[in-house]
C-alpha cells in the first residue's frame, strides 16, 4: 500500500515580519501620544487666553465705573473726602462705586497696584466714613498671607497673578491741546495735583506670551460720567 506524504504548511510570523508589526505600532502610538499632548497643550493655551480675557474684562469695567462715580473737589457736598493721586504702577482715589456683591455702601478708597517683582497686580478697597481715614494707606508689601491682617484693618484685598506688566498714565486738559492727539503711552506717568481729577486714565496691560515678548494693549477711561468710552 502506499502512503500520503503530508506537507504542513507553516501559519506562525517569521522574526522579520514580528519586528516590521512592532516597530509600525511603535511609530503609531508614537503619533498618536504626540497628538494628544498638542491637543492637550491647545486646551491649555486656549483656556488661559479665556482666563486672561476674563481677568482683563474684570478689572477694565470695574475701573471704568470706579473712576465715572470719582469724588471730586469742586461743586461737591463731599469735597472733603475728595483724592486722586496717581503713579506709573498705582493709582488710587475716593469713589462711591464698589464691586457687584459687596455689603457695604458710601464712600471707598480704592487702589490699583501693580507689584512689578512679583508679577501680580493687587486690588484693594476700604471704607471711607471720616476724612481722617484717608491717611491710612495700603502697605507697600502686599503678600497672599497678609489678606487676614489687611481684612481686620477694613481693607478688601484681591490679586491676580501672572501679569506680565501694568502701567497707568494720565490726561491733563489744562496743558495744551498737542496732548489731545498723542497716544496714552505719552501721557503723563504720575499725577498729584491736590484738588484735582485728570480728564482721563489710560492702562497699558501685558501679558508674557511663551517667552516672546509681550505686547502692551491700552485702554483708556474717562472720568466724566458721560463718556462711556474705552478704547485702545
Amino acid at each position: 500500500m502506499r502512503k500520503k506524504s503530508v506537507t504542513k504548511s507553516s501559519s506562525g510570523f517569521t522574526l522579520l515580519e514580528l519586528l516590521i508589526s512592532v516597530s509600525l505600532i511603535a511609530v503609531l502610538v508614537l503619533i498618536l501620544s504626540m497628538s494628544v499632548r498638542t491637543g492637550l497643550r491647545a486646551y491649555s493655551r486656549g483656556k488661559e487666553i479665556n482666563e486672561r480675557l476674563i481677568v482683563v474684562s474684570a478689572i477694565e469695567g470695574l475701573l471704568g465705573r470706579q473712576l465715572r462715580a470719582v469724588v471730586r473737589k469742586d461743586g461737591s457736598d463731599l469735597k472733603d473726602f475728595s483724592e486722586f493721586h496717581g503713579e506709573e504702577s498705582e493709582v488710587s482715589f475716593v469713589t462711591t462705586h464698589v464691586p457687584l456683591g459687596s455689603q457695604a455702601g458710601g464712600l471707598f478708597k480704592v487702589v490699583y497696584r501693580f507689584d512689578e517683582r512679583g508679577k501680580k497686580f493687587i486690588y484693594a478697597q476700604k471704607v471711607i466714613t471720616r476724612p481722617e481715614d484717608l491717611k491710612e494707606a495700603l502697605p507697600d508689601k502686599i503678600d497672599p498671607e497678609d489678606k487676614e491682617d489687611l481684612t481686620e484693618q477694613g481693607w478688601g484685598v484681591s490679586i491676580v497673578n501672572g501679569i506680565d506688566s501694568l502701567v497707568f498714565t494720565y490726561h491733563d486738559t489744562s496743558q495744551s491741546t498737542s496732548q489731545d492727539e498723542s497716544a496714552p503711552e505719552d501721557w503723563q506717568d504720575g499725577w498729584n495735583k491736590k484738588g484735582k481729577v485728570p480728564e482721563a486714565v489710560a492702562m497699558g496691560l501685558a501679558f508674557s506670551d511663551d517667552g516672546e515678548e509681550p505686547a502692551t494693549t491700552w485702554r483708556i477711561f474717562y472720568t466724566d460720567p458721560f463718556i462711556l468710552v474705552s478704547a485702545e
